[in-house]
């Protein structure tokens, strides 16, 4: 009876007003709006840059600019003076108000202890044993700079930026696991690593060339753009615009050049001879590689920035507190491991895999805490037709998330956004609003053998145009659906699900092509298969046994609409309406029970006995 009861009353508040509250989260489940979970700026418009990026969109922008046409600069007068002057041994010329340190081909390695020599001025020791450095550098194709376990600060004031640029060369920065080499932005003015982005900051780039980095801390690096955003990994495509080839051509008075390295007068060494080959061996040439361990990536504007490259491994490395995202693959990657490593608490993702970029697998990868997603892969195409540059239709993907841990991050574990053939499994994914989400016409997506832990919304979102998705051996517990597909198509099979509140599985739309069977499905909510909203799928058998429904209004009125409970609430209104229209005139009247009920003493004037009939008493 008190079961019934308070199924009683959820039903009476659910007919008063309540109903709405009721339904509530099932429509929130099925509009998949993710701006319903109260997420973060960054999560709702995807865009840091100028909204909450820290530094000045205009003034980070024209210095991003004014970096392009520098290096494109550099690489011009490079070849001009290997060509024109036949310049063998390192120089220097100005670029802006600025002096660049060029390393031209040689066999062996330029070392500190070359840099010292060749820049008296520009890298100076400081009581402390660290070094600073005031000029660029530019190391050339054929040409390596090796830094050892070196304790090295590049100037980064308002005053101006410093920057170390391999075009084609090989960059080594090699610590041991007892002296880590350290790399920092430094404002000599303040004393300390430069922490405002919008006068530019220092940077580290490889272009077309090598990187070789190990036991290695790199922070407060870079600005803006992922070019200039710290530490970045990219091809040479972008060195061949020539409008840009005399935007730096300055002769600005009052700049001493450094001791050392003689300087080259590049307005006359531009001057290149008509049919010479100015993509000669200074120039920097095709993808980049680079492998990076044991180190760490703190505080740069993009952590680790990889952009036309191949053969990228980053294993045991460690990316924090980065502007906008730690590990980015932003285009035209393919081949590369990420492995052992963690990218934390970075303003935007963890690590970002985008479009034009295959062949990416992430291994033990640890993304937690970071403002939007965990991990994102975008395979989408780069042009939906034709173009003026006649780039490619086909569509990206062949990368894999094997092993890795997935937390708290902002908006979703890991979004996957477009692609194909793309793989998550043996991951686990704790405390994120939704776990996995596949959209924009995904295809081919394995979520197989992960462990989804306390999800606020969803754990896997299966949605719009996603296609021969496979969901398959999963344990999912705690969230409030389980698996949500939305006019998709989807395989959901073997998983186990524990503790969800309000589905099991979520189908919505058209979801033709979708099965949901040997499932084993435990929970509290409404119902562990909701389908009803949907249409094409087919519904197998699933084991239901520690699936527990909750009170709703549909359930409240599916139990109180069985024939015999409505036989007896007809019989109880019967009686209560005969009791209301009775005519008695002693109807509604208080009456003793025992009314009628009264002893023979009221009714005689008391006992009569034997003798008082012969006494002849009354």
């Amino acid at each position: 009876m008190r079961g019934r009861a308070v199924i009683a009353l959820v039903a009476v508040a659910a007919l008063v007003g309540g109903g709405a509250a009721v339904t509530a989260t099932t429509l929130l489940a099925d509009s998949g709006e993710e701006e319903a979970y109260g997420l973060n700026e960054i999560a709702r418009n995807g865009n840091v840059q100028g909204k909450l990026y820290p530094g000045d969109p205009t003034s980070e922008a024209r210095l991003v600019e004014q970096e392009a046409q520098r290096v494109v600069y550099i690489r011009k007068v490079a070849s001009a003076a290997y060509w024109a002057l036949s310049v063998d041994e390192p120089y220097r010329f100005q670029t802006g108000d600025r002096y660049t340190l060029v390393l031209p081909e040689r066999p062996e390695p330029y070392t500190l202890d070359d840099l010292r020599a060749l820049g008296p001025d520009s890298l100076t020791q400081n009581a402390d044993g660290s070094y600073l450095l005031t000029e660029d550098v530019a190391v050339m194709q054929g040409a390596t700079l090796s830094l050892g376990a070196i304790d090295l600060r590049l100037e980064s004031s308002p005053t101006g930026f410093t920057s170390i640029v391999a075009f084609g060369g090989r960059l080594e920065i090699a610590g041991t696991p007892d002296a880590t080499a350290s790399l920092t932005s430094w404002d000599s003015a303040a004393g300390a690593p430069d922490t405002d982005t919008r006068d530019g900051r220092a940077y580290v780039r490889v272009i077309g060339g090598t990187a070789d980095v190990a036991h290695a801390a790199l922070s407060s690096l870079g600005f803006w753009s992922g070019s200039t955003g710290g530490f970045a990994i990219t091809g040479s495509d972008d060195l061949d615009d020539p409008a840009l080839a005399g935007a730096m051509q300055t002769d600005r008075q009052g700049v001493a050049p450094p001791g050392g390295a003689p300087v080259v007068d590049a307005a006359s060494a531009i001057d290149v001879p008509e049919g010479t080959d100015d993509a000669a061996p200074p120039a920097a040439a095709g993808l980049a590689t680079a492998t990076i361990a044991d180190s760490t990536m703190t505080d740069n504007a993009f952590g680790i920035f990889v952009s036309g490259a191949q053969d990228v491994t980053i294993t045991r490395t460690s990316v924090t507190g980065s502007l906008v995202d730690g590990i980015t693959f932003h285009r035209a990657v393919s081949a590369s491991l990420v492995q052992d490593t963690q990218s934390l608490d970075n303003a935007v993702d963890g690590v970002t895999i985008g479009r034009s970029t295959s062949g990416i697998t992430l291994q033990n990868v640890m993304a937690a805490r970071n403002g939007r997603n965990g991990v994102s892969m975008d395979g989408q195409s780069l042009a939906d037709g034709p173009s003026a540059s006649g780039t490619t239709v086909e569509s990206f993907g062949d990368n894999i998330l094997d092993g890795g841990h997935v937390a708290e991050n902002g908006r979703y574990g890991v979004e996957i956004m477009g692609g194909s053939g793309i793989q998550v499994t043996q991951t686990r994914f704790v405390g994120n609003p939704d776990g996995i989400v596949l959209d924009r016409g995904a295809a081919r997506v394995r979520v197989t053998g992960n462990e989804f832990v306390d999800q606020t919304a969803k754990s896997v979102a299966v949605r719009e145009q996603v296609t021969d998705a496979i969901v398959a051996g999963n344990t999912i517990t705690g969230s409030d659906t389980a698996v949500n597909v939305r006019n998709a198509d989807a395989d959901i099979t073997g998983n186990v699900v524990r503790g969800v509140s309000n589905h099991a599985v979520l189908l919505v739309g058209d979801v033709t092509g979708t099965t949901v069977a040997d499932n084993d499905l435990g929970g509290d909510g409404g119902t562990a298969v909701r389908s009803e909203d949907s249409r094409g799928a087919v519904i197998g058998d699933n084991v239901t046994d520690r699936w527990h429904p909750a009170a709703t209004v549909e359930s409240v009125l599916r139990f109180v609409f069985q024939p015999l409970t409505v036989i007896w609430i007809g019989l109880g209104i019967l009686l209560l309406v005969t009791a209301a229209t009775r005519k008695d005139r002693h109807f509604g009247a208080f009456r003793h029970p025992y009314e009628e009920h009264v002893p023979l003493t009221s009714l005689s004037r008391g006992i009569v006995s034997p003798d008082s009939l012969r006494r002849g008493s009354p």
